[in-house]
C-alpha cells in the first residue's frame, strides 16, 4: 500500500513538472513579482495567456526534441518520461495554443505588445524543425540561453508594465534596472541547466556557451553572472527599492550560490525543476505574504 502510495504521488509529480504545468505556473507567479513590486492590477486574461502561452510553448518545444538512444544521459528522466508522453505534450500544446488566442483575442487591444511574445517564443523552438530556414538558426543556438533569459524578462517585466489596469508612470532607469536584474538571475539558473548538459551539448549540434568553456572558466562566469546581480539589487536600492523588498527579491540568489557546490555534481532532474524554477517563485511569493 505505501509503495503503491509513493508510486501514485511520484506519477503527480512527474506529471507536474513535465507537463509544464509547474513552469506555467512560475510564469504567472513572475508576471505577479512586478505586479506587486509596481503595485499594479493585471488582468485576468493575461495571466491566463501566459500561462497557456508558457505551457504550450514548452510542449511544443519538448515534443520536438529528440529521444537519445543512451538515457543514461543528463536530464534522463524527463527524456524518459517525454518518450512515453509525447502524444499528451502534443495534446497539452494544442489545448495551451486554443486557450492563448482566446486570451490573445481578449486583449486585443494589446496586441503591438503581446504578438513579440508569440514570435519570440515560436523562435526558441523553431531550430528544432528540420525545415529551412528554421535550421539557419541552429547556427546561432550557442544564445540561446540568453535569448530565453530575454524572453522571460519581457513577459514577466514587460508586460505587467505595459498591459495592467491602472495608469500609473515609472522611472525609465527604475524599470530597466529591475529588468537588468531579472535577466541576469534568469540567466543565472539557465546556468545550471547548460552546465548540467555541457557534455552532451558539446557532441551534439546544440552548442552553448557553458559547453565550449572549461570547467573554470564556467565557474569563472557564474561568478561574473552573481557580480552582476549584486550590482543591479544595489542600483534597486538607489532607486528608492525598500531593503525589507530587496531581501525578497535577493534571497533566491543566496540560496543559488549556496547551491552552487552541490549543483557541480550529477544530480536528480527534480532538483533542476522543483528546486532550480522553483526559486523564481521565491520573489513573487515574499513579496505577496509581505503585502
Amino acid at each position: 500500500m505505501r509503495r503503491a502510495l509513493l508510486g501514485f504521488l511520484e506519477s503527480a509529480l512527474q506529471f507536474i513538472l513535465f507537463s509544464n504545468a509547474y513552469i506555467a505556473f512560475c510564469a504567472v507567479v513572475l508576471c505577479q513579482t512586478t505586479a506587486l513590486l509596481f503595485d499594479l492590477r493585471l488582468p485576468r486574461s493575461l495571466l491566463l495567456f501566459v500561462f497557456a502561452g508558457t505551457l504550450g510553448s514548452y510542449s511544443l518545444h519538448w515534443y520536438l526534441t529528440d529521444v537519445p538512444t543512451d538515457l543514461s544521459t543528463a536530464g534522463a528522466l524527463r527524456l524518459r518520461w517525454n518518450q512515453r508522453n509525447k502524444p499528451l505534450l502534443l495534446v497539452l500544446f494544442l489545448l495551451s495554443a486554443i486557450i492563448g488566442l482566446r486570451e490573445l483575442y481578449a486583449l486585443k487591444t494589446y496586441l503591438y505588445d503581446l504578438f513579440p511574445v508569440v514570435v519570440l517564443a515560436f523562435l526558441y523552438t523553431a531550430p528544432k524543425l528540420n525545415f529551412w530556414p528554421f535550421l539557419a538558426l541552429r547556427r546561432i543556438a550557442i544564445l540561446k540561453t540568453a535569448y530565453l533569459s530575454m524572453v522571460w524578462t519581457y513577459v514577466m517585466v514587460g508586460l505587467p508594465l505595459l498591459i495592467n489596469d491602472t495608469t500609473r508612470h515609472f522611472s525609465s532607469m527604475l524599470v530597466v534596472t529591475w529588468a537588468l536584474n531579472w535577466f541576469v538571475f534568469i540567466y543565472s539558473i539557465a546556468f545550471w541547466f547548460d552546465y548540467r548538459d555541457r557534455s552532451d551539448d558539446g557532441k551534439s549540434k546544440w552548442l552553448t556557451i557553458v559547453s565550449m568553456l572549461t570547467n573554470q572558466q564556467a565557474l569563472l562566469f557564474f561568478r561574473g553572472l552573481v557580480v552582476a546581480y549584486v550590482v543591479t539589487l544595489t542600483a534597486l536600492f538607489f532607486q528608492g527599492i525598500p531593503p525589507k523588498t530587496l531581501l525578497c527579491l535577493g534571497l533566491p540568489m543566496v540560496l543559488l550560490v549556496l547551491s552552487a557546490r552541490r549543483l557541480q555534481s550529477p544530480l536528480s532532474d527534480y532538483v533542476y525543476y522543483v528546486y532550480l524554477d522553483g526559486l523564481l517563485m521565491i520573489p513573487g511569493l515574499l513579496l505577496a505574504i509581505n503585502q
